[in-house]
């Protein structure tokens, strides 16, 4: 049972007391350690056996100042009797490789957590899709497969100007490609499907059809009620933009468009009921059409913090670790939360460097004295060598004067252009 249609944060949850949790692969900086401290409760971090892991995953460390670390190597009711004896009262799973040990362990425990025969759902967006259809809940045309033979027949069936390549497992690394024939999808799979293989260790890919128009991050929190219902919240909602070439420019927080918000929200949590969401937080990247409506893209039931969180903080009145960790620790609803401010977030994506160039300190020195900067990336900061950053570095900003967040963000481009010139690039 979901809550109100379209509702955003303004709701939390008591806190009955404390406990033990246990963190399931705490590989991504989620905070949980630290978030479950406030509350006064005990961490566990399951550290996973790294011959099982992808490559790209095999050195992975635990992040966080956990009380203790447990090593699963494999042995299910080995590590269920290790965290039994610890007395885990929560099973939490700390990134995109956790997802389906943290259910199975959860349900051997007896304690909130997503089915071990639904864990696809909620971290493979090739199941995703055919979920949502099957349930009659709107969602891109898609193929899930390892076999570029099968992906260019079903484009025979579904013939369209464009389609959107990507790993099946939501979380991967791997930018997803724009391919507008054949060829451009045979030219790809080879690439894409090493890296999947890499990242996940699952070598699936999706092809689906690409929808033209902006895309959307919303951000929800499940927890299970009183009665043993699901109770989604979404707690916000992001609008992307890109530039022609298809590279992300900004990020906006949406706090002014009631009616597109309130679409978005009744459609994810729909979707959420669909994908046998129970408890914890959920990232769902969302298409806008403008003849369909919201159409899931992918979703992943694992923490997605970023830069923006301690703005996002002052402007809703909501901490995402907090709310995160409230979904395990709460028993039931209590007063509204604090009243969003009405404060502006925009996060600025900056132009990934070339080998070799870095980031210059005379970017981040001008860029550190805007008035609306509220958070950068760590090669922004001062007293930071140049590094090259294959991602991009990002800055935050955040503001009650939207025009002076726009004056901001301007000069911000500029500087890039000026920076790009110098150093002789595009």
């Amino acid at each position: 049972m979901s809550t109100a249609p379209g509702t955003l944060a303004g709701t939390t949850w008591s806190q009955p007391g404390v406990g033990t949790a246990a963190v399931i692969a705490p590989y991504s900086g989620d905070g949980y350690a630290e978030a479950f401290a406030r509350k006064g409760w005990k961490t566990v971090a399951v550290d996973l056996d790294a011959r099982t892991l992808p490559p790209a995953l095999a050195r992975s460390a635990i992040r966080g100042p956990y009380g203790s670390v447990v090593e699963h190597h494999g042995s299910l009711r080995q590590t269920v009797r290790t965290l039994s004896k610890l007395d885990v009262t929560a099973v939490v799973a700390g990134s995109a490789a956790g997802i389906p040990l943290a259910d199975r362990i959860a349900s051997q425990l007896g304690l909130p957590g997503g089915t071990p025969e639904t864990s696809h759902l909620r971290c493979d967006r090739g199941a995703q899709a055919a979920a949502l259809a099957a349930a009659g809940v709107l969602a891109p045309a898609s193929v899930r497969t390892t076999s570029v033979s099968e992906a260019l027949a079903w484009t025979e069936l579904f013939p369209l100007s464009s389609y959107i390549l990507a790993p099946a497992a939501v979380g991967t690394p791997v930018e997803p490609v724009t391919c507008t024939n054949e060829l451009a999808i045979a030219a790809a799979w080879p690439a894409m499907r090493r890296e999947a293989a890499r990242h996940s260790g699952d070598a699936h890919l999706v092809l689906t059809e690409n929808i033209p128009g902006r895309q959307y991050l919303v951000r929800s929190i499940t927890r299970t009620g009183p009665q043993g219902q699901s109770d989604h919240l979404v707690t916000d909602i992001w609008s992307e933009t890109r530039f022609a070439v298809g590279r992300l420019d900004r990020t906006d927080l949406l706090d002014r468009q009631p009616l597109l918000t309130r679409a978005l929200s009744m459609y994810t949590l729909r979707a959420l009921d669909v994908l046998a969401v129970v408890s914890g937080p959920v990232v769902s990247r969302i298409a806008y059409s403008a003849n369909r409506g919201p159409l899931l893209v992918s979703a992943l039931a694992a923490p997605d913090g970023s830069l923006a969180d301690e703005a996002l903080r002052t402007a809703t009145g909501h901490d995402r670790s907090a709310d995160v960790v409230d979904a395990w620790t709460s028993a039931s609803p209590s007063e509204p939360g604090p009243v969003p401010s009405g404060r502006r977030v925009v996060r600025v994506h900056l132009r990934p460097t070339e080998a070799g160039n870095g980031i210059d300190p005379w970017l981040g020195r001008i860029v550190r004295q805007l008035p609306t900067v509220a958070a950068m990336s760590t090669e922004l900061r001062p007293h930071t060598a140049p590094t090259v950053s294959a991602v991009g570095a990002e800055v935050v900003l955040s503001s009650d004067e939207p025009e002076v967040i726009e004056a901001d963000y301007r000069v911000i481009r500029a500087l890039e252009r000026g920076l790009c010139r110098r150093q002789g690039g595009r």
